[in-house]
């Protein structure tokens, strides 16, 4: 299976947030999500048809977080969360962000996040409506150092 990772166009938004539905992460705008800025997303494409994607925000010159990410269930565990993932950390770093933030509520996402790509947990708050999971009324905040990652990343690749 060939999967190209791309950078997002506005009419890909209707896709995007029908993969979002999948995760319960389709609430945009709403308190948790108040808006899909499409310039900051991903996508990944499977045969032309987008079966994930992931966002972010930039905080300030060297803050980010990472906004929604899924992928759709009948693709998942073929490695496209982590080809988003990488990508987007790719796109944060080059735009200079030194330090990324992640809010997640499923504790095997929080794990890959922490395994794959050196995150730290660094505290919890209450949803403010469901989002995500339905039966987790959390989320764990969870923090990286994008340069170290970075640094990481280049000297796997060589």
């Amino acid at each position: 299976m060939e999967v190209m990772i791309e950078i997002a166009r506005e009419e890909d938004i209707p896709a995007i947030l029908e993969i979002m539905k999948t995760a319960n992460m389709h609430y945009v705008p709403s308190p948790e999500m108040p808006e899909l800025d499409w310039k900051c997303f991903f996508v990944a494409r499977v045969g032309g048809k987008i079966v994930g994607a992931a966002g972010y925000k930039i905080l300030s010159a060297t803050e980010a977080k990472t906004t929604l990410m899924a992928v759709h269930p009948d693709f998942k565990k073929h490695g496209i969360g982590g080809l988003l993932q990488e990508r987007r950390m790719l796109a944060m770093s080059e735009q200079g962000i030194k330090t990324l933030i992640t809010n997640a509520d499923i504790p095997k996402t929080i794990e890959w996040y922490k395994k794959h790509f050196g995150y730290k947990e660094i505290g919890k708050f209450k949803k403010l409506h469901e989002f995500g999971r339905p039966d987790i009324d959390e989320w764990t905040t969870l923090q990286t150092d994008l340069s170290e990652w970075r640094k990481n990343h280049d000297k796997k690749k060589q």
